[in-house]
C-alpha cells in the first residue's frame, strides 16, 4: 500500500489543477451516466486502494502498478475507475473466493488496465465477448467514447480477463 498511497499523494496534489484546467471549474454533465453515485466523491484512481480493499474483504485481490503514474483527464479517470470496479465485481459474482490481480500500466499514450481472475471454472470456447454482461458492455462503452478499447473474456485453463487501453497522452497532464 506505499506505493500506492504516494502514487495517490502526487495525483491529489496535481488533480485538481489538471481538472480544472482541462474541465472548468465544474466537471461536464457526461463525465458521469446515471448509475454513478452524485451523493459521494466522484469516481476516481484516487480512491482505488479504498475500492480494492472493500472488495479484498471477501476475496484475495492484489494489485501492481507499471510505468510512471501521473493525472489523468477527469474522463479517464472516471472511466479506469468504473472499468477496474465493474470487473472486480464480476470476479466476486462469478469466481467467488478466487486471486484476482489488477494491473496498471502507464504508457506515453495512455493507461492499459487489467484485471483478471483465477476462477476455477473451464474456460468456454467461442468469441472473446461471451460471458460480457451488461456491465462489461456498459464500461465498453464508456472505453469507446474516449477513444479507447476493451475485451473481456475466458482465459485459457480457466478464469477471466478484462483489459482496457485508454488514451491519455502524456503531453495532456501537462
Amino acid at each position: 500500500m506505499g506505493r500506492f498511497a504516494q502514487w495517490r499523494g502526487m495525483v491529489w496534489a496535481q488533480g485538481q489543477r489538471l481538472r480544472v484546467g482541462l474541465l472548468g471549474p465544474e466537471p461536464p454533465d457526461d463525465v458521469s451516466e446515471s448509475s454513478d453515485d452524485v451523493s459521494g466523491p466522484p469516481p476516481s484512481l484516487n480512491r482505488l486502494d479504498a475500492l480494492v480493499e472493500g472488495f479484498a474483504a471477501g476475496q484475495p485481490v492484489r494489485w501492481t502498478l507499471a510505468g510512471q503514474p501521473r493525472p489523468l483527464p477527469g474522463p479517464v479517470d472516471v472511466v479506469a475507475y468504473r472499468i477496474i470496479e465493474e470487473s472486480l465485481t464480476n470476479a466476486c459474482r462469478h469466481a467467488s473466493g478466487a486471486a484476482v490481480a489488477v494491473r496498471l500500466r502507464y504508457d506515453p499514450t495512455g493507461i492499459t488496465i487489467e484485471v483478471r481472475d483465477e476462477g476455477a471454472g473451464p474456460a468456454s470456447s467461442g468469441g472473446g465477448t461471451q460471458g460480457a454482461g451488461r456491465g462489461l458492455l456498459g464500461v465498453r462503452r464508456r472505453a469507446e467514447r474516449l477513444g479507447g478499447t476493451l475485451s473481456a473474456g475466458p482465459r485459457a485453463g480457466g478464469g477471466f480477463i478484462v483489459r482496457a487501453v485508454l488514451p491519455a497522452p502524456e503531453e495532456m497532464a501537462e
